[in-house]
């Protein structure tokens, strides 16, 4: 059997299901904001994560649940992992994209990756290393330059969601470092789908009457985009993901996420006509660079894939 990192058979076809997932995950944040600006954004949100809970249903017979050893302590941290995970992450990131352009919230979701190296460094006592210091500096010199030069301070919504988008991104590097153990020892499929349900119940039960307007002020589109975003980045993304890692070492799986605020950006010019400023376009640059700065071994193996 030939070794991914040589290149073989199936190498092509892996980085384009790579190549997939990611523009898949960078059209989320297009796909939000053009979702939260028909209709209410809790409401919007509580049916997407409804759609992708059940998606995972048809799986439960599979997943031995009722052979597992609940602890105390197990339960506790899948319980704490569901809310962070999908309540801590989404809720703030959601409303966030109400006020931002979905290129901008493309590029402060970017940082994901650096978020969780940063977390492992201060939790996990793992190593900081040069490349991921430089690629730290340099991808918040990024974030500077889009708030100073693209007008955020403008106007308290957008300084809102500015604040709000970020702290998403700091909460699903939380989850993702504190989700390992459970992951090693329940399994990928049983953890994603115990933490989603475990956070979306509770927020469909709060969110009743916003699922019921934002039913109601969704158009025909609205609905497809809905359903497509539902299923697209949670359900197909993630199985073109795992396909690709499987033939691909995940130093180069881990280089193509760079792409997620380009093609946040140009979704949100091509798809919602929102024309990015300069500080924008290099500051976004100046991010991608930092996390290709990053890109030691040690990050890439700390690379999560997103919802």
């Amino acid at each position: 059997m030939s070794d991914p990192a040589d290149g073989g058979p199936g190498q092509t076809s892996a980085f384009v299901a790579i190549a997939v997932a990611v523009i898949m995950w960078g059209l989320a944040p297009v796909a939000t904001r053009y979702l939260v600006l028909e209709a209410d954004p809790l409401g919007v949100l509580a049916i997407r994560l409804l759609l992708c809970s059940a998606c995972y249903l048809p799986a439960l017979p599979w997943m031995g649940l009722a052979e597992v050893t609940w602890s105390r302590r197990r339960l506790a941290a899948v319980a704490g992992c569901g809310l962070v995970g999908v309540i801590g992450y989404n809720v703030p990131t959601t409303y966030g994209i109400q006020h931002l352009q979905a290129g901008f919230a493309g590029i402060l979701l970017a940082t994901e990756p650096l978020w969780i190296a940063l977390l492992s460094v201060a939790v996990l006592k793992q190593r900081l290393t040069v490349p991921l210091a430089c690629g730290l500096v340099v991808a918040f010199a990024g974030v500077v330059t889009i708030s100073a030069g693209g007008g955020v301070a403008v106007d308290s919504s957008m300084l809102l969601g500015a604040s709000l988008v970020p702290l998403g991104a700091f909460m699903w590097g939380l989850y993702s470092v504190a989700v390992g153990p459970l992951v090693r020892s329940l399994g990928a499929v049983r953890v994603s789908a115990l933490t989603l349900w475990v956070g979306t119940v509770p927020l469909v039960a709060l969110s009743v009457r916003a699922m019921m307007a934002a039913g109601q002020s969704l158009t025909a589109t609205g609905w497809l985009v809905l359903l497509l975003y539902g299923l697209g980045p949670n359900l197909v993304g993630m199985l073109l993901w795992n396909y690709g890692l499987s033939r691909v070492p995940g130093t180069r799986a881990g280089l193509l996420l760079n792409l997620y605020p380009v093609v946040s950006v140009a979704g949100g010019v091509l798809l919602l006509g929102e024309l990015p400023t300069v500080a924008t376009v290099v500051g976004g640059a100046v991010v991608v660079f930092g996390l290709v700065l990053s890109q030691d071994n040690a990050v890439s193996r700390l690379l999560i894939p997103r919802r």
